[in-house]
């Protein structure tokens, strides 16, 4: 596929990945007044990014393209980026919170203290 035609494609699906997210996230300014850490943002966040992902896979591998593959991508990272810090965001102070601990949902560090 020429350059310019990947270019096109890319943006193109940058733009179908940016309506797919605004289909299944609301939008930031409604995520930062929820509460930190929202199950339900999160679980629609991950959706987003797998409808996203899917699509960008598919229109990059017709287009047989890897433009189209790095536009897409980009775009879904940033968006997913912008929902999580989001997310993390109390409402009452307006800044960033720590997730509290046992609230995690990431395998724990080894312990090497001792």
């Amino acid at each position: 596929m020429a350059d310019q035609a990947g270019l096109g494609f890319g943006i193109v699906v940058g733009a179908v990945d940016v309506l797919i997210w605004r289909h299944f996230v609301p939008n930031v300014a409604d995520i930062r007044t929820a509460e930190p850490f929202n199950q339900d943002i999160e679980k629609a966040e991950r959706t987003a990014l797998i409808a996203g992902t899917v699509f960008t896979l598919v229109v990059a591998g017709f287009a047989r393209s890897a433009e189209v593959f790095a536009i897409g991508g980009l775009v879904l990272v940033a968006l997913d980026f912008a929902t999580k810090h989001a997310n993390t965001t109390n409402p009452q102070t307006h800044k960033t919170e720590p997730q509290n601990p046992a609230e995690s949902t990431s395998y724990p560090m080894a312990d090497y203290s001792s």
